[in-house]
C-alpha cells in the first residue's frame, strides 16, 4: 500500500511513518520544512516538503497515494492561526478526494461535540465535519493528553520546578503514548474500521500528583507537581508553540476536560478494535528514565 504521511516528522507522523516502512508499505513523507525531513532521506520513503496553503501542490503530493494520515502541527506566527488550521486541513481534505485517496485518516483532540469559546475543540470539530462531509471514506482519532507531553520540559526541570500544569490535583486525566497513537492510525489505515471516530486514552486515569510520582520514582528523585493558573502556562508554553493565542486554546481545552469530565474515557474500546496493548504510565515514564540516564542526563 502507499501511504501518505502529513505532518511525518511530528511525535505522531514519524512513529507512524517508522512502522510503514517496517511493514513494507511505500511510504511518502510530506512536511513544510525541508531540514526536518532529512533524517528521512536515507529511508526507502519519498520525501516531499509541501506547503498546505498550496491546494495544487497538495493535490500533486498525493498523485498515487492510497491511504493519508493526516497530523498537521496547530500553525504558528499567524493573527488567526485556527483559522489558518481550518483552511489547512480543508486543502488537504479537497485534494485527497480530487487525487483518489481511499482512506484519510485524521488526528483531531478529544473533548465534547461542541466547545463554545474553546477554539482548539471548535476548530477540530469543524474540521471533523468537513472529512466526514467529503465523501472520503475516514477514521477520525481523538486522543487525551499525550504521555509524551510530561516530558517536553526535560529532566532538569522536572527534578528542579517539577511538573507544573493548568488542572488541579484531583483531575483525573488518561494520558496516551504517542506511539500507541501511531500504531492505531497506522492500523486504521491498513486494515482499520472506516467512517468512525475514537476517544484515545490510556489504560489508566491518574491525578497529576500521581503522574509526577510515577515520574520520581523512575528518576530516582522526586518530582513534585504544581496546579499553576491559565496565564503562568501560557507565559511559559506560548514560546515553545510559538503562539500565546495557541497555548491559551490548550490551556481551555485542558479546562474543559476538567470540568465536563473529558479526560478519561473507556479504553477497552481500542484494545478490541485495533487489537493493540497500551502503554501504561509506570512503563513509559521508567523507558523515559533509562532513556535520560544512556544520554546522562540525569
Amino acid at each position: 500500500m502507499k501511504i501518505a504521511v502529513i505532518g511525518a516528522t511530528g511525535n505522531t507522523g514519524s512513529a507512524v511513518a517508522e512502522l510503514a516502512l517496517e511493514d513494507g508499505h511505500d511510504l511518502r513523507a510530506i512536511a513544510r520544512n525541508p531540514d526536518s525531513l532529512k533524517k528521512l532521506a536515507n529511508s526507502d520513503a519519498e520525501v516531499f516538503t509541501a506547503d498546505l496553503d498550496d491546494y495544487e501542490g497538495i493535490l500533486s503530493t498525493l498523485s498515487g497515494v492510497e491511504a493519508v494520515y493526516y497530523c498537521s502541527p496547530l500553525p504558528a506566527g499567524y493573527d488567526e492561526p485556527f483559522a489558518v488550521e481550518l483552511a489547512r486541513a480543508r486543502n488537504a481534505i479537497n485534494g485527497a478526494r480530487s487525487a483518489g485517496i481511499e482512506h484519510f485518516v485524521l488526528l483531531s483532540a478529544m473533548g465534547p461535540e461542541t466547545a463554545p469559546g474553546v477554539e482548539l475543540i471548535e476548530t477540530k470539530r469543524a474540521i471533523e465535519v468537513e472529512l466526514a462531509g467529503s465523501g472520503l471514506a475516514y477514521t477520525i482519532l481523538r486522543p487525551n493528553m499525550f504521555m509524551d507531553n510530561v516530558a517536553m520540559a526535560g529532566p532538569e526541570a522536572l527534578l528542579g520546578v517539577g511538573l507544573a500544569w493548568p488542572f488541579s490535583e484531583s483531575a483525573l486525566i488518561q494520558p496516551i503514548a504517542a506511539r500507541d497513537i501511531a500504531q492505531i492510525a497506522f492500523k486504521s489505515m491498513t486494515s482499520g474500521p472506516r467512517n468512525r471516530s475514537f476517544d484515545l486514552v490510556g489504560p489508566e486515569a491518574l491525578t497529576f500528583p500521581e503522574i509526577a510520582r510515577e515520574l520520581g520514582q523512575a528518576m530516582g528523585s522526586e518530582v513534585r507537581f504544581t496546579a499553576i493558573p491559565d496565564e503562568v502556562f501560557v507565559e511559559h508554553v506560548g514560546p515553545a508553540l510559538g503562539s500565546t493565542e495557541v497555548a491559551a486554546a490548550v490551556a481551555a481545552a485542558y479546562r474543559l476536560w476538567e470540568r465536563d469530565g473529558n479526560g478519561t474515557g473507556d479504553a477497552s474500546i481500542l484494545a478490541t478494535e485495533f487489537d493493540i496493548s497500551l502503554t501504561r504510565f509506570q512503563d513509559f515514564a521508567t523507558n523515559l528514565a533509562e532513556t535520560w540516564k544512556r544520554e546522562a542526563l540525569i
